[in-house]
């Protein structure tokens, strides 16, 4: 199957005629900036973390203690989350927004593709990271003598 052709962007001009398109153009306008600033503010808040526990792992590092699971986990979650947001907003911002509300197709079917490739990717990655998280602290329930 060749999804990197252009037959769906010519039945979504036909679409776009129809009068149920302006309600349709107008929650892409009020909702999707809002989906935007929140997918900004967790990327920021989730680097910030990031930047924070790499200074404390280093403190850590210094002192000659070991880091904990818990936190290496933690970290990665910080740091996975902050790219899933990234690609989220961007799949937003290019799949939804640019098309929709102002009429600018900028890519190919075929990035698009790649571009949900890669956020769906990151999505598995952070609840992954979540599981992982999960085991960790069930490993420190049942076993709390052989925890570490």
């Amino acid at each position: 199957m060749d999804y990197c052709n252009n037959e769906t962007l010519k039945q979504f001009e036909q679409i776009k005629s129809s009068d149920s398109f302006e309600s349709v153009i107008y929650l892409y306008k009020v909702f999707v900036p809002i989906l935007l600033a929140g997918c900004l503010l967790s990327l920021i808040l989730n680097t910030v973390l990031v930047i924070i526990g790499t200074i404390i792992q280093s403190k850590l590092s210094r002192l000659n203690r070991s880091r904990s699971p818990i936190l290496l986990l933690s970290l990665n979650l910080a740091a996975t989350d902050s790219i899933a947001s990234f690609l989220m907003g961007f799949g937003l911002l290019i799949n939804s927004f640019l098309p929709v509300v102002l009429d600018i197709n900028l890519t190919n079917l075929c990035f698009k593709l790649i571009l949900e490739i890669f956020r769906l990717s990151a999505l598995i990655a952070s609840a992954l990271h979540l599981l992982a998280l999960a085991l960790v602290h069930y490993k420190g329930i049942v076993n709390p003598l052989h925890y570490r």
